[in-house]
């Protein structure tokens, strides 16, 4: 079995595996993820465990699997060697049974191994791969090289799991020296025997500490490991192996929001309880709340706190102050460069960019993006407004979309205006992370539309301010084509607005009513009518109960679907746009159950003026009549 890297991209065949994260313009730590490298002889006192030793070493070759497997490390209480076991009948154990003392047969004993790793590191998790008979190990302790001392990470007492394959990763104790040896603690009664896939180490370069001095580090793990796995088991932080260490993962990306690096002369200082001196305590106390107070000032304020002195104008480079950025309305590339040189070296964690209506050289860009890009979840890219008066420029290419696919990994919203080619836009395939994305261009097709769905099946919402290009064929239109896509790929989706892409028919509104946590529809343009339509409409309204917004253009509503329409109880805007009604008088329905409905607008309709003029009456604040 190959063992892949906790976090999907990586693997942790090369040990140890190294992720360096930068925490600043100068500053950087590495968390290294290590197996066992050795195992101590000396502290081995049974030849069963010693002729497994070897198993232990490196990546596991058997988790998730559960079994008594040969080629594992075994734990062992009683100093049997194993090799007479093979000589013994399957009745092995009722024979040794005879031989043992009734008061001795449910003692639990306590023995223990030490292994080694390839580098030092301040640990920060501990994962032990059980594979047969878990919930034995009672300590785990690091060895200080500096004076050969243990000091304990964590401890407690032999736990009841089921009989499945388990990766426990208990809570730890801060550990403020650098060790690479550790030593596991078993307990158990003289049958129970305890097998080992593998052991790995997380470990950071540097010692870390939370920005919250209330917070300990195990603390923080545990509110972040919340964010992935949702299990009551307080003794392991990896209950769910399958999302393992997503926590870590979590404070790598993020980790100038949680933590910082205590040097070595505050670490120094700290005391062996894991608290830092008074006076480092206090100094880190007020800088935080000084960036609290920072992170609340404009911009322009914020640039001329720099000249109080060197403390603020090394506070006011922070970071984690550039998380936001809006450049918009700056029509000079020179003074747009200029601006993007002054904050390079602050925005190492920028989150969200608007560059609504700026023009700008698309190398200063891309090189502006491999410095400051990787963690932006936001990206807004506006390049002309449909105005005659005003000058539009063509600022983004191909490279730019091509770099934004490569580099913006954890891009969740992405809003582009421009004209754009499907060369371009194909490079969005690359994305996996959107959840909404706002397209205004003159046109794309919809096979490139729908791979890039394909790849971002978590998208939330959808709009599209241009024309989608394709064939028309008996799956229906281009508007059709991603309307099946969506029902496949992104079934979350809770706003498709495609104002100018074309026209739906009976086959596109079946496949949204696949996407069941819907809100806002758009449906502007309908190619067909009659019996079809009417049952994919009646479909839609039953299946998308959360509906809020509807614009429907251009149709005929019959009763049922009006009934429909007023079955939906969450609905607050419904846009009806010439629209003809089987039964006019019956749009009341609306107007009477839907309890939460704030606007009803009819447009271009067919509705007598007396009734429309009764429900003015009866409903002022929610019906507005556009003739």
């Amino acid at each position: 079995m190959t063992f892949h890297y906790p976090f999907e991209s990586e693997s942790l065949s090369q040990c140890p595996y190294i992720s360096r994260v930068s925490t600043g313009e100068e500053n950087s730590v590495d968390f290294i993820y290590q197996f066992v490298k050795q195992c101590n002889y000396d502290c081995i006192n049974n030849l069963a465990t010693l002729d497994t030793k070897y198993y232990i070493y490196g990546a596991p070759t058997k988790f998730p699997k559960y079994g008594d497997f040969s080629e594992t490390f075994i734990m062992r209480t009683y100093d049997f060697d194993i090799s007479l076991s093979l000589f013994i009948s399957s009745s092995w154990p009722e024979q040794l049974n005879k031989s043992i003392p009734w008061h001795e047969k449910d003692i639990k004993h306590i023995n223990h191994m030490e292994i080694k790793f390839h580098e030092a590191v301040y640990p920060i998790r501990v994962s032990i791969y059980e594979v047969y008979n878990p919930g034995n190990i009672i300590k785990i302790w690091a060895q200080d090289s500096s004076n050969n001392q243990w000091i304990l990470l964590w401890d407690g007492s032999p736990q009841i799991v089921p009989p499945i394959s388990r990766l426990f990763s208990p809570p730890l104790q801060l550990c403020n020296f650098k060790t690479n040896i550790l030593k596991l603690e078993f307990k158990h009664s003289i049958f129970d025997y305890t097998k080992l896939d593998a052991v790995m180490l997380i470990g950071t370069s540097e010692l870390i500490l939370p920005r919250n001095p209330e917070e300990s580090l195990t603390d923080l793990l545990k509110r972040l490991n919340c964010m992935y796995s949702h299990h009551e088991d307080v003794h392991n932080l990896t209950a769910n192996y399958e999302k393992a260490h997503l926590d870590i993962d979590h404070l790598q990306k993020n980790f100038p929001e949680h933590c910082i690096i205590c040097k070595s002369d505050v670490e120094n200082s700290f005391h062996k309880n894991n608290f830092g001196n008074e006076k480092t305590s206090v100094l880190l106390r007020k800088d935080e709340v000084i960036l609290e107070i920072l992170k609340h000032l404009d911009l322009k304020t914020l640039c001329l706190m720099n000249q109080v002195n060197k403390r603020f104008n090394d506070l006011t480079r922070d970071p984690l102050l550039y998380t936001r950025l809006n450049m918009r309305n700056i029509c000079c590339p020179t003074y747009f460069y200029n601006i993007l040189c002054y904050f390079t070296p602050r925005c190492k964690y920028l989150q969200q960019l608007d560059l609504t209506l700026s023009n700008f050289s698309s190398s200063h860009f891309v090189q502006f993006l491999e410095n400051c890009g990787r963690h932006l979840t936001h990206l807004r890219i506006i390049e002309y407004v449909r105005n005659e008066w005003i000058i539009e420029w063509i600022s983004v290419d191909n490279d730019v979309l091509l770099k934004i696919s490569e580099i913006c990994k954890n891009l969740k919203e992405l809003y582009l205006s421009g004209y754009f080619n499907n060369e371009g836009l194909s490079c969005l395939e690359n994305l996996e992370s959107l959840e909404k994305l706002e397209l205004e261009t003159t046109k794309i097709e919809a096979q490139c539309l729908c791979k890039i769905l394909q790849k971002n099946k978590r998208m939330r919402e959808l709009y599209l301010h241009c024309k989608l290009e394709g064939s028309y064929s008996k799956k229906g239109s281009p508007v059709d084509t991603v309307a099946i896509e969506l029902g496949n790929s992104c079934r979350d989706l809770q706003i498709i607005k495609l104002y100018e892409a074309g026209a739906f028919t009976s086959k596109g509104i079946n496949a949204l009513a696949d996407c069941k946590n819907l809100r806002t529809v758009y449906l502007r343009e309908i190619m067909e009518s009659g019996v079809n339509f009417d049952d994919s409409l009646s479909r839609l309204l039953s299946s998308c109960q959360l509906l809020e917004e509807i614009y429907l253009y251009g149709i005929v509503l019959t009763d049922c679907n009006l009934k429909l329409l007023a079955e939906c109880k969450n609905l607050k805007r419904l846009d009806l746009d010439s629209v003809e009604f089987v039964t006019p008088d019956n749009v009341s329905i609306i107007l009477e159950q839907c309890p939460k409905l704030q606007e009803l607008c009819l447009l271009a309709h067919d509705i007598s003026p007396y009734l429309t003029s009764q429900w003015e009456k009866s409903h002022p604040h929610v019906l507005r009549i556009c003739y």
